[in-house]
């Protein structure tokens, strides 16, 4: 928030007085910088922010800037100024024009001042009243639900009376794939109306997850027949996919598939390549689809579950509803199943993993310093020994060092075996690069540190040349392709690292969406989030 601020101001826009939304914009960015920082810069910001929001009151009027007054003033401490603010809000007239997303806000606007003068029954109501208005705002009800549960954190008023005004819940569901012998328990429609149940009990409005000829696609139809969204995630090429995991059980079940595919809300691909026999990519299909869940939810500041189809046989596959089961369960998270009778699976040949290629599931950071290209050559040494020397002391100083380092030149390629370790090593170079003093080094100001992170399966091997050992695969080119579009001072990770930090850390750290990487050198453009501490 801190480099949008700054572009804010470099950009001239601060300077702007005669245009609502880039005022607005202004107010917005300073109050960013305060609910993420603590103590006196918390307080410094909340009332900059504050004056801002009353100078777009006063210039535009309008419930908006005067009720965000109000909120900012009780950030910065003011909570008795900040009922006076909210009182006074509620007198101004209501837009009568107003209507949709326009008359939602108006009354939420109100149900926070009301919030804001201790009128809990009062702004319940007014919410209700609003919600009814775009039932099908989502993201303006889950905007509105944050600013109310940071108002209830500052108050220490508990935030379940905003429960029935979010939106529906997001699932991850999963369910097994046939067996040879045919359908049997895991289609038919004694399985579809337990399915079609199980949504509407759980009022689930998003859903993430496969498209295997079996639980997954009768999930997905139910799904889409509920009016729900879709998206799926596959482990591998699409062809491929259905090679193995859908045409092998009929030309009808392959319909059934590309019907789904059709009517999806998005589709991810976990990796590109066909299949080699190698199920940790449909592990890591899983888990990501399970990480995009939590990070919707949070979005839309609901639920997150996971809904399955088991027969209740523990595995010790990778892969595979007791792996998926297994995997959510460490979370914590609320889970519903469907029981069907299977036998059980036959056992595993361990002859079948013969001679097939192995990955790993590994967390990677890519770093380098902007700027770096244009030093001179007398200001190399101060680089290297300052600049250079303190990433060196913040690797060295980390809980959980990388697994695996690589450098050259201002680049610096690290290596860990889980997520939060790869985010907390970058939030921890950020940090130590920010207390640089740059100028008393000779350097300039601008040299700014940008992080790029993935976490993914990745091969395990020995450079030819070198000797020493390398980890390598298309995994590792998103990240490096993630780094350039991180701005200076900031670390920027993909979907599928962003969702495992959502899943399991979300107390430590929070991912934001920025937007997508630019696609380049035949890369496609893929989402990516700013990654802080969690405050």
């Amino acid at each position: 928030m801190d480099f949008a601020r700054t572009e804010y101001v470099r950009l001239g826009l601060a300077e702007v007085r005669d245009h609502a939304d880039t005022v607005a914009l202004g107010a917005r960015l300073l109050k960013d910088v305060a609910l993420g920082a603590s103590g006196q810069r918390r307080v410094a910001f909340a009332k900059a922010s504050r004056q801002a929001y009353e100078a777009l009151y006063a210039r535009f009027g309008g419930v908006y800037g005067a009720i965000n007054a109000a909120t900012m003033t009780l950030v910065a401490g003011e909570r008795a100024g900040a009922a006076t603010r909210a009182a006074a809000a509620l007198d101004i007239p209501r837009t009568p024009a107003a209507t949709g997303e326009g008359a939602y806000y108006e009354l939420a606007s109100r149900a926070e001042a009301l919030f804001l003068t201790g009128d809990r029954d009062a702004a319940r109501e007014a919410m209700a009243t609003a919600v009814a208005l775009a039932p099908r705002a989502y993201a303006a009800h889950a905007s509105t639900l944050r600013q109310l549960e940071m108002i209830g954190r500052e108050t220490a008023v508990d935030s379940s009376w905003l429960d029935p005004f979010r939106p529906p819940v997001c699932a991850h569901f999963t369910g097994h794939i046939l067996a040879p012998c045919g359908a049997g328990a895991l289609d038919g429609p004694d399985l579809r109306g337990r399915a079609d149940a199980l949504l509407a009990a759980q009022r689930v409005g998003f859903a993430y997850g496969g498209l295997a000829a079996g639980g997954d696609i009768v999930f997905a139809e139910a799904v889409l027949d509920a009016g729900a969204e879709l998206h799926v995630v596959l482990p591998v090429g699409r062809a491929s996919f259905v090679e193995v995991s859908v045409a092998p059980f009929g030309a009808h079940w392959v319909e059934r598939f590309e019907r789904c595919m059709a009517q999806a809300a998005s589709i991810r691909y976990a990796a590109q390549d066909p299949y080699r026999g190698d199920e940790q990519v449909f592990a890591y299909s899983s888990q990501f689809a399970m990480g995009c869940a939590v990070l919707r939810a949070q979005t839309l500041s609901t639920e997150a579950i996971q809904l399955a189809i088991w027969d209740g046989h523990r595995t010790t596959s990778p892969a595979g509803v007791s792996a998926d089961l297994d995997y959510w369960a460490l979370a914590g998270r609320r889970l519903a199943v469907i029981d069907v009778q299977r036998p059980p699976p036959l056992p595993r040949e361990p002859a079948a993993e013969a001679g097939r290629e192995q990955r790993a599931m590994k967390a990677m950071l890519f770093a380098d310093v902007q700027g770096f290209g244009a030093l001179r050559d007398d200001q190399i040494p101060a680089f290297i020994e300052e600049v250079m020397g303190r990433i060196a002391e913040a690797v060295g100083a980390l809980d959980a060092p990388p697994q695996h380092v690589e450098t050259w030149g201002d680049g610096v390629f690290l290596v860990f075996d889980q997520p939060i370790d790869a985010a907390l090593a970058a939030l921890a170079l950020l940090e130590a690069h920010r207390a640089l003093d740059l100028g008393a080094l000779g350097l300039p100001r601008g040299l700014g540190l940008r992080i790029g992170g993935h976490y993914g399966p990745v091969h395990l091997r020995t450079n030819p040349l070198t000797k020493a050992p390398a980890v390598m695969g298309a995994h590792v080119v998103v990240a490096a392709r993630i780094e350039p579009d991180a701005a200076p001072g900031s670390a920027y990770v993909s979907e599928a690292l962003a969702g495992a930090l959502a899943t399991f850390h979300g107390d430590v750290v929070r991912c934001g969406y920025v937007g997508r990487t630019q696609g380049r050198k035949g890369f496609p453009a893929t989402p990516i989030f700013s990654l802080a501490r969690a405050h």
